[in-house]
């Protein structure tokens, strides 16, 4: 009877096994995590259950044997899903598990150090002057088609009517406008002064105006461009010196804690991201706003000879 009843008792504890162990956060203190919710998932769904007490610590007993997943959650900090653990009959399988702490907005960008200022005034800067660079060339859009603006104006010089012509072009507005402007007024101010003109002033007043367009449009491109090139700079400067705070680390203290380690690097890798990320869209609309300007100085370039030459064409008749 006696040999029955301890059969039973070994029978009974080798019905399954216990998983425990302790959660603690990524820190340097390494501090215990309470209240983290740990589920223990078999391959056919059975879960089991746990939660950690002051101490980090958390034990589950009487696991059936098998292959289980392990997830872990807490609000404020990373989850943690599909750990795998093999639980046998009778065995005490002790699995430690470490969570990052979620960042808010000043613990992330206190990650980028020093470097976060000279970042942060870059973004700044290149988000001011996008914005009025994209308002600016919105503004200066012609409020008449390019090619129906060109034909009106042709069509009002045929009929040797120039003050038409002039009306037309404050209607439309934009810099093609205002540049064809100039030279039809000063065409107009010779007939008026009943004096013959020649192209070589008609160009100089259209000169003149371009002088005055192509700047405005041209405005603040510089500022982009320098940003585009300064900020993956500043994000390179950040990483060097991560990088010499990690292998200083490593040589005081070894390398004992490779994830320690790692989080370290990736927090000095952190400023070039950020750096690039400042940098691409600026370059973008640099290289957007750049041949923006190019397309007005060439379209300004051409409808201005043409009109030119009409206007000289119909003063030698």
């Amino acid at each position: 009877m006696s040999a029955d009843l301890v059969f039973a008792q070994d029978g009974a504890g080798a019905s399954g096994g216990t998983v425990r162990g302790q959660i603690v956060d990524t820190s340097t203190a390494q501090s215990p995590i309470e209240g983290v919710e740990i589920r223990i998932v078999g391959a056919d769904g059975a879960e089991h259950t746990a939660t950690t007490d002051a101490s980090g610590e958390y034990e589950q007993s009487g696991i059936p044997a098998g292959r289980y997943l392990i997830s872990i959650y807490r609000d404020g900090y990373g989850p943690r899903e599909g750990k795998p653990v093999t639980v046998v009959n009778g065995g005490d399988h002790f699995f430690p598990l470490k969570m990052t702490k979620k960042d808010n907005i000043v613990t992330f960008f206190q990650k980028f150090g020093f470097v976060f200022w000279p970042l942060a005034l870059c973004s700044i800067t290149a988000l001011t002057f996008i914005i009025e660079r994209l308002f600016t060339f919105v503004r200066s859009r012609s409020r008449i088609g390019t090619e129906q603006f060109i034909a009106s104006i042709a069509d009002s010089l045929r009929k040797e009517n120039i003050m038409e012509a002039v009306s037309t072009c404050e209607e439309a507005g934009g810099p093609l406008a205002n540049v064809l402007k100039a030279g039809l007024l000063r065409y107009s101010q010779a007939q008026i002064e009943e004096r013959d003109i020649s192209k070589e002033e008609i160009q100089e007043a259209i000169e003149e105006a371009s002088l005055l367009e192509i700047p405005e449009l041209e405005r603040n491109l510089p500022v982009l461009g320098t940003v585009a090139v300064v900020s993956p700079l500043f994000g390179l400067l950040g990483t060097v010196t991560g990088m010499i705070s990690a292998f200083t680390t490593i040589a005081l203290e070894g390398t004992g804690d490779p994830q320690q380690l790692a989080g370290g690097i990736s927090q000095a890798l952190l400023t070039t991201a950020a750096g690039l990320t400042v940098a691409i869209p600026c370059l973008i609309f640099f290289q957007l706003f750049d041949s923006w300007v190019n397309r007005h100085m060439v379209e300004i370039s051409q409808v201005s000879t043409e009109i030119v030459n009409q206007l000289i064409v119909g003063e030698s008749n």
